[in-house]
């Protein structure tokens, strides 16, 4: 194989978050990023383009960066692979995970979770290991298909495996095993979750705070849940059963209430929960926002999303579930916040930078990628050190935004 790396310019500044992990949707894994002094606005044609790598095989993987370099998933054949590139864009190393998605869509899914010297990787058919980041040396591996009964979800699995302290968690879906929290030191299973025949809904779960307790909250095929991290237990959950049994967006807690929202027409709902009566009640519906992939903002008190079935973009008060604005001055897309700003990747390949406000948004600068695409760009902007990397397919560009 072959890879084509071009880095026209190159500074190594001081590592800008505070968080530990490089992982999908940022240290918080909420597309929020803690980067300051970014520029303001774009030159006609974009930021300055300051690298860009090529050969790494399709996929919608986006990358995991951190100091040591860019993590990111492949396929190439049909073959999927986890590439390392240091950030003057050498190969380090390069594993071969085993058969990546080669139906509609195909390649790689999910984002490596890198912590300090270990990386963790979920692929299509539920290959999920640990290897040294340093070497790719697998540390340890195990398939959640064959040891847990997980069943092949349409889609194949898209989770970005989450760590909280010694624990990584994950979704095989299988009978006793919808929820598995494994040792991310051994891989030694720890505890599971069975909750009636739910399986893997292509989310990644994240970490929320409330009652001075981290839970994790995320979404299966039939529930929405809030879960205890270090035993596995249930605190709480909601039926979001539907047909297409696609639930990929994590909600947004806030306050002690929790956005939900999924694609195919099925809309957004909030949730309050309940304390003394141990349930999650249901505050109101509204069918405007529904998210499918791209993820969803809280900014000023309003949720931001790209509706699936309207193709547009729009914004729902958290508290009313009111509908604020819907726009189709931009594609639907996936984007990422920081420093008062979007950065949207659109579906069709155009990035752009966007002023939001409690009621729309406003287009400050757009451009295209390079290669116009031929199929839906589905990987997550990624922003890092002032860099914005934007992933399509083999390619992966950056450009400098501050």
């Amino acid at each position: 194989m072959s890879y084509f790396i071009l880095f026209l310019s190159y500074v190594i500044t001081a590592v800008l978050s505070t968080a530990q992990v490089s992982q999908f949707g940022g240290p918080y894994r909420n597309q929020v990023y803690n980067e300051t002094y970014l520029l303001d606005e774009w030159p006609e044609n974009g930021p300055e383009l300051v690298g860009k790598i090529s050969g790494i095989g399709s996929g919608y993987s986006s990358p995991s960066i951190n100091e040591k370099g860019l993590f990111v998933a492949g396929m190439l054949d049909t073959i999927g692979y986890l590439f390392h590139f240091d950030h003057a864009g050498k190969l380090i190393w390069e594993y071969e995970y085993g058969k990546e998605f080669t139906s509609r869509y195909t390649g790689s899914r999910g984002s490596p979770t890198v912590e300090k010297n270990r990386l963790y990787y979920s692929g299509t058919y539920g290959d999920a290991f640990c290897l040294d980041a340093s070497t790719g040396e697998v540390i340890w591996k195990k398939n959640l298909l064959d040891e847990y009964g997980g069943p092949l979800v349409k889609w194949g699995y898209t989770e970005s495996p989450l760590i909280y302290h010694d624990l990584i968690i994950l979704t095989p879906g299988g009978p006793g095993y919808n929820i598995v929290a494994f040792n991310k030191y051994s891989g030694d299973l720890v505890w599971t979750i069975d909750q009636e025949n739910t399986f893997n809904a292509y989310c990644s779960p994240v970490i929320i705070e409330h009652g001075g307790k981290e839970i994790i909250l995320m979404n299966t095929s039939n529930y929405l849940m809030l879960i205890e991290p270090m035993t596995g237990k249930v605190l709480y959950r909601a039926d979001i059963s539907n047909r297409d049994n696609f639930n990929a967006i994590a909600p947004i807690y806030h306050k002690g209430k929790i956005f939900y929202s999924s694609g195919y027409g099925v809309g957004s709902k909030l949730f309050k929960i309940n304390e003394a009566d141990g349930t999650l009640d249901l505050i109101y519906d509204n069918p405007d926002l529904d998210c499918k992939i791209s993820g969803m903002i809280l900014y000023e008190g309003t949720v931001f999303g790209a509706a699936d079935r309207k193709k547009l973009w729009v914004g729902v008060d958290f508290e009313t579930g009111e509908t604020l604005f819907q726009s189709r001055d931009l594609k639907p897309g996936s984007f990422l916040f920081s420093d008062d700003k979007f950065f949207i990747f659109t579906d069709m390949g155009e990035v752009a930078l966007v002023k939001p406000h409690k009621k729309g948004f406003n287009i400050i600068s757009r451009f295209t990628i390079p290669v116009q695409p031929a199929s839906t760009a589905f990987a997550h902007p990624v922003l890092y050190d002032g860099k914005l990397y934007i992933r399509y397919l083999e390619n992966i560009w950056a450009y400098r935004v501050k």
